[in-house]
């Protein structure tokens, strides 16, 4: 609750008030009088109730400690939750007016006004109407037409249109961590050189670092010993089993040198494995045992095309093994992770167009498709991530930028929608004031059924009808009519939401 929102609406009760607006009965009949300190209906002493003596909250101004209404200040004022309790505005879990609970509704704490307006709406728009709640069977009369004049009630008349449901979310761009490599040292040694820099293209196959290893010297030089060693065993295995097929040799002793022949090959694979492992190629090991080769240079190539986008070492540099050197990126795609709502599972599915608008790029728009929805939610945000990929081949995007995400939800058709300021939460449902007669005085309380967030509007799968004659500016004032006679007379409990 926070005074841009609540002094233009208590200006209006005050007005309210001053000509003549009946408390609500059910079927529509009216009682009178302010309540006196006895009679309070929010269970406080009359004279400190910002409720019925609305006027305090602009006489007192704003608590200055606490950044609300001076009035309205629990902190202040602890004697107050029971009128905050008593209207259906208390926070259960955070002990503190849920209109005033920055810990439910931290999505619009930059916002004075959305906040008062919309003070726990992410999660009570879903709500189904309560089969127990008898608020549309109370109506609210005003004594006559000069009073809705003067309290400035504006109106919307409900009729079906076109709706295209989208879902727009804050994105994050990443690079396509399919095509992004981080480069690192396979063994320790020494950076000999730095063959590309940062924002240099590479082909794949190019050499962007070379590492001076002993770990590789030694590991081609254990290849080319144990392939020596193999040549010797599998000779003298030969000669002995030629020595057995003539009569003159022994069993044993072949069998023997065939065991050491089969070992030493083994070890010969072995070896060929560590240079694998070390990030030799195919090639690069036959040249070895071709060659001899035991130099100790190992080559960092490049796994694609791309561009070198992450630098981490410099020329000399003691390196150990699994440290990033360099990472190479192909930035033709881009990835927006995007934060989707629980709520949204029920429109947004894989596969569905998307365009994106980033904070640095004012005027554009990326278009993209929706490649995949996380299985989880995260315990923290209770949001989960969702995956765009867009084409970058102007080079535009980067990683990190921020932006929103537009998805295409479901193509074009016929519904209801309202605006989200004729829609209340009355405690138990949420409700829209429908105008049920010609001169304008009186207004009954639908119990709507929300199926669709779409930005300033909702829409209504049930409770309004096409022609139905609703409020938008004002209904929150007639909805506080509804739980001030609703206070102790049991129209409905109050069921404040966990959030």
């Amino acid at each position: 609750m926070r005074i841009n929102t609540i002094s233009r609406l208590v200006a209006v009760a005050f007005c309210l008030a001053a000509v003549g607006l009946a408390p609500v009965t059910a079927l529509g009949q009216s009682t009178a009088a302010p309540p006196s300190a006895a009679s309070c209906p929010h269970g406080i002493e009359a004279a400190k109730c910002p409720f019925c003596d609305p006027t305090r909250i602009e006489r007192l101004g704003m608590c200055k400690e606490h950044g609300v209404p001076e009035a309205v200040c629990v902190k202040c004022r602890p004697f107050l939750k029971a009128a905050f309790v008593a209207a259906g505005d208390w926070c259960k879990e955070h002990d503190t007016p849920e209109s005033q609970c920055v810990i439910c509704n931290p999505a619009d704490a930059g916002s004075d006004t959305a906040r008062a307006q919309s003070a726990g709406a992410e999660l009570r728009w879903q709500q189904e109407p309560s089969m127990t709640c008898s608020t549309s069977s109370t109506v609210v009369t005003l004594v006559s037409p000069e009073v809705v004049r003067t309290v400035g009630f504006e109106y919307v008349q409900v009729q079906a249109a076109p709706l295209v449901r989208a879902v727009e979310r804050n994105a994050e761009l990443a690079y396509n961590a399919n095509r992004y490599a981080r480069l690192s040292s396979r063994a320790g040694g020494v950076v000999a050189e730095m063959k590309k820099d940062l924002g240099e293209v590479v082909k794949k196959g190019d050499v962007l670092a070379v590492v001076d290893s002993t770990d590789l010297g030694t590991a081609k030089s254990d290849l080319l010993q144990a392939m020596e060693t193999a040549k010797l065993w599998e000779t003298n295995a030969a000669r002995e089993r030629a020595l057995v097929d003539k009569g003159v040799g022994i069993e044993r002793e072949a069998l023997e040198a065939e065991t050491r022949a089969a070992e030493s090959r083994i070890a010969v694979n072995r070896a060929r494995q560590r240079l694998r492992n070390l990030g030799l190629s195919k090639d690069h090991i036959a040249s070895v045992e071709q060659d001899g080769d035991t130099g100790s240079l190992l080559e960092l190539v490049a796994p694609f095309d791309g561009m070198v986008v992450e630098r981490g070492a410099v020329m000399g540099e003691v390196v150990e093994p699994g440290k990033p050197l360099l990472a190479v990126a192909d930035t033709g795609t881009m990835w927006a992770l995007v934060d989707l709502a629980e709520a949204d599972l029920a429109v947004v599915k894989t596969g569905q167009q998307a365009s994106v608008t980033v904070d640095g790029l004012l005027g554009k728009s990326f278009s993209g498709r929706l490649t995949w929805i996380s299985t989880q939610v995260d315990p923290k945000t209770r949001t989960l991530k969702a995956r765009v990929e867009l084409d970058n081949g102007a080079g535009l995007l980067r990683a990190n930028m921020f932006g929103r995400a537009r998805i295409n939800a479901g193509d074009s058709r016929q519904a209801i929608t309202v605006p989200k300021e004729a829609v209340q939460w009355e405690g138990c449902c949420n409700v829209a004031f429908v105008r049920s007669d010609a001169a304008g005085t009186t207004f009954k309380p639908a119990r709507l059924v929300l199926a669709y967030d779409a930005g300033d509007r909702y829409e209504v799968s049930g409770g309004l009808s096409p022609g139905d004659t609703i409020v938008t500016r004002g209904s929150y004032i007639l909805k506080n009519e509804i739980l001030k006679n609703a206070v102790g007379a049991g129209c409905c409990e109050v069921d404040h939401l966990k959030k």
